[in-house]
């Protein structure tokens, strides 16, 4: 204890590949926080550019560097994650930035909460809040996470500091995940036990100038959370006694599997996993009973896809209760 507050340490775990243009100012926004009990971990996965170097040549031995080869960015987090040496594990995307009291508010959590699991925070894909002060943080606990995820999950790869313990008790980032993965340790994390919380303060920018980014490409349903969701699940959904985890998993396929049910590669397995769903929403379902030759048609015109998004994200938020 310093001064009454804990010493809460972090270990700040950085995947790091080709994004030079970010990831000096994504290490600075760690070094200007006013909490300073951290240390970097920065996981090179087989970068090609300059960045390490940019990196090596500014922060010298301040900044630990580990270097493999390309293995995705969820082996890359697993990789600094094992190799973290504090309590609390802060993820953060290279080309992603924190605002300076991300840490200070974190840790006056920390300091008033006990048992916490996971703590998330608000992020802006607008960098104009970084000038911001904030004396306390503006933040809540959740009582139901999968009640109120059903409208919002809340947490990204950059805005969330994890109890390692979790990494030492499960299975970390699935390797074989390339879109979802962040989605299904947070779901596990929240299942597992232990207290969650939100900040509402905007303590973080996340970045979606990289036209690289796994999001903005198309992925096998193998590859996609949901597409494996109920499998990966089944277990989880047959012990627990939530009726809320069960219902936000079919939310889920719902919600995210129609750009794969109307395709043609991925139709028949689209159709297994809709199939595998524990409930039936019928204005969600709707969706798919349209003929494949025009959901085709809508899911491939960008200006019809974001429509049909818009439709379910209306009909979850604001007639699901």
């Amino acid at each position: 204890m310093l001064n009454g507050i804990k010493k809460n340490m972090f270990s700040v775990i950085i995947p790091y590949y080709n994004k030079s243009q970010y990831i000096i100012r994504c290490i600075d926004s760690v070094f200007n926080q006013t909490w300073k009990n951290f240390e970097i971990i920065v996981v090179d996965d087989g970068s090609t550019d300059d960045g390490i170097k940019l990196i090596s040549e500014k922060y010298g031995q301040s900044v630990s560097i580990i270097s493999q080869i390309n293995q995705g960015v969820s082996a890359a987090r697993n990789t600094g994650i094992n190799l973290a040496t504090h309590e609390y594990i802060a993820l953060l995307d290279a080309d992603d930035a924190w605002h300076p009291q991300y840490f200070e508010s974190i840790n006056q959590i920390l300091d008033k909460e006990n048992n916490v699991k996971i703590i998330g925070a608000h992020y802006s894909r607008i960098n104009n809040f970084f000038d911001e002060k904030y004396d306390v943080p503006n933040y809540f606990k959740f009582k139901n996470y999968f009640k109120e995820a059903i409208r919002n999950t809340y947490f990204t790869s950059s805005s969330s500091v994890i109890k390692k313990q979790f990494f030492e008790e499960n299975t970390g980032f699935n390797t074989n995940l390339k879109k979802g993965e962040d989605h299904d340790v947070w779901f596990r994390i929240l299942q597992s036990g232990g207290d969650s919380f939100y900040i509402n303060n905007t303590l973080v920018y996340y970045s979606d100038e990289d036209n690289n980014q796994v999001s903005k490409k198309q992925i096998a349903l193998e590859n996609d959370l949901v597409g494996n969701i109920n499998a990966l699940y089944k277990d989880f959904k047959v012990s627990s006694h939530d009726n809320n985890f069960k219902q936000f998993v079919s939310l889920y396929v719902y919600f995210n599997l129609y750009p794969y049910f109307f395709d043609s590669k991925n139709n028949k397995k689209a159709k297994l996993v809709l199939n595998e769903t524990e409930h039936n929403f019928y204005f969600l379902k709707i969706i798919y009973l349209l003929p494949f030759s025009i959901g085709k048609k809508l899911v491939t015109a960008d200006k019809c896809s974001r429509l049909i998004r818009l439709y379910l994200k209306f009909i979850i938020r604001y007639t699901l209760k």
